[in-house]
């Protein structure tokens, strides 16, 4: 009886107190997620099939980076739709991107900011259109206001290889987001593959998002030739709502979508040089 009890007050610390294995990825990842990043970082997420849960992602990955570091992050939407970064990020305002270059360029990170919806811990928000923003109009968006910013994540959206490569080119580290099953894993392995060859400056990493349940098994083991993917759980509280706060998510999902985070930016603090 007495061991019982000592194990079920073990469970109830580690649950308040978040010790395990998963509080310890989160501890690592958390670190590598407020560490300095030096000049901007442009962290872009790109899907090769439709239905992946990019968006989603790349919103939740926004708005970690957001509240838990010091300085300013901006999220661009260049994949358009009803439902954009925007609402998943919580803001209540919309900005197009090609508002942002017909203005007079912004001379400081207050007129930069100025322009921008704010959205919960601070994040700046940009791009609504309901078709998907050229990349002349992303990188104008990105020199126009993203250069005041340390960290600029963007939602590319479906992308074909040709449509991909400007924005790998232009990005400090890259996510190819897929679904778990076996032909949108197949597409977007060889999306990253294409986009490792097109733009072998920029750190592309493939990653796995349950959208639709629980993840098959054998996902993360599976023989990758580019390398195990990043996987991100189902969650049904993020499945019901567009804009679920993170801390409302399960916490093995805050520990994949703030591991996913940590390594994107790891990737981008080792980028050879500024990109294109």
């Amino acid at each position: 009886m007495a061991a019982a009890l000592s194990r079920l007050l073990r469970a109830l610390g580690d649950a308040v107190h978040g010790t395990g294995t998963l509080a310890m990825r989160e501890a690592a990842a958390d670190d590598a997620v407020r560490a300095p990043v030096g000049t901007s970082r442009r962290l872009t997420f790109v899907a090769a099939d439709g239905g992946t849960g990019t968006t989603t992602t790349a919103a939740a990955c926004a708005r970690i980076l957001a509240s838990r570091r010091g300085g300013p992050v901006l999220a661009l939407d260049a994949a358009g739709g009803a439902s954009g970064l925007a609402v998943r990020c919580g803001a209540g305002e919309l900005v197009e991107l090609g508002t942002l270059t017909d203005d007079e360029p912004a001379r400081t990170l207050a007129e930069a900011s100025g322009r921008l919806p704010r959205a919960p811990h601070g994040l700046r928000v940009a791009g609504t259109s309901p078709w998907r923003e050229p990349v002349s109009a992303w990188t104008g968006a990105v020199g126009a206001v993203g250069r005041f910013f340390e960290i600029v994540v963007t939602d590319a959206g479906r992308r074909t290889p040709g449509e991909a490569v400007p924005f790998a080119a232009a990005s400090h580290a890259v996510a190819v987001v897929a679904r778990t099953d076996a032909g949108s894993l197949g597409s977007a392995a060889d999306l990253v593959l294409h986009l490792r060859e097109q733009a072998p400056r920029t750190p592309v990493v493939l990653v796995a998002v349950g959208v639709g349940g629980p993840l098959p098994g054998g996902v993360a083991a599976a023989p990758w030739p580019i390398g195990p993917p990043h996987v991100v759980p189902h969650d049904h509280v993020a499945a019901a709502s567009l804009a679920t706060p993170v801390p409302q998510l399960a916490a093995p999902t805050v520990t994949a979508l703030t591991d996913l985070a940590a390594t994107l930016l790891t990737c981008a603090r080792a980028h050879p040089g500024r990109a294109a």
